[in-house]
């Protein structure tokens, strides 16, 4: 995953969005839909409409999700679906936030998806695009929609791999002093911790659980550390 994190036409979009190179990358996973032409079960369910931002709690925009996409996606393979301009209507899920939870799940029948009726965008790109969008944007996965029989015969066994990742102003964190949050972000780095796509915030994902091997740090380069701590090394 460093790999993909540390490639610095990703920082470039990000500072281009935020207007700093002050940017803390997200320590955040992959997706995998496996080839479900060979075993029927491993086919990704359809829907789960949701955004992953509280919007009650953080309204406004504060957070860009994306992925590196290491295989292209189409109608066959399946892929991200969304819903376009439903970050402008954000606050019509008010009614669906729980506590301080950030994945908000949306029924199909909710206003904001015109009570069924909104009609979804299917993200086509290829390998090694990135693909961002707001965290407000109401957004889905979608298994493949246009069945191709020939791969039931071929030795794939993943139709779809995407790289997650995020950048964040280091300026947006907050209950804590920087110091604080680049000592225990240090420190998550090591332990090869996986969080959320929330790189100003300390929230280890599921998928930590996962007994992974420690990272040193000093195998790490220059910037790949910066991007830990949220300081600037130039691009060039």
């Amino acid at each position: 995953m460093w790999n993909i994190r540390s490639n610095r036409n990703i920082k470039r979009v990000y500072s281009h969005i935020w207007n700093t190179n002050e940017l803390l990358v997200s320590f955040d996973d992959c997706g995998i839909f496996r080839n479900w032409y060979y075993e029927p079960k491993w086919k990704t369910t359809m829907g789960w409409y949701r955004v992953d931002q509280n919007p009650i709690l953080k309204p406004n925009r504060c957070c860009i999700q994306a992925f590196i996409s290491l295989t292209d996606n189409n109608e066959i393979t399946g892929g991200l679906i969304v819903f376009s301009h439903t970050h402008l209507r954000f606050n019509e899920l008010n009614n669906l936030a729980r506590r301080s939870k950030d994945f908000v799940a949306i029924p199909s029948m909710h206003s904001i998806l015109d009570r069924g009726n909104a009609i979804g965008k299917f993200i086509h790109c290829q390998s090694g695009d990135l693909v961002v969008w707001d965290s407000r944007l109401v957004h889905c996965n979608s298994c493949a929609f246009i069945s191709d029989e020939s791969l039931k015969n071929q030795s794939i066994d993943f139709l779809r791999i995407v790289a997650y990742v995020s950048m964040s102003p280091a300026t947006f964190v907050y209950n804590q002093t920087l110091d604080q949050f680049r000592k225990k972000r240090k420190l998550l780095a090591q332990n090869n911790c996986t969080l959320t796509h929330w790189s100003t915030e300390l929230i280890e994902a599921s998928s930590s659980a996962f007994n992974l091997p420690k990272i040193s740090l000093e195998k790490l380069d220059v910037y790949q550390r910066a991007l830990i701590i949220g300081t600037n090394v130039d691009d060039e």
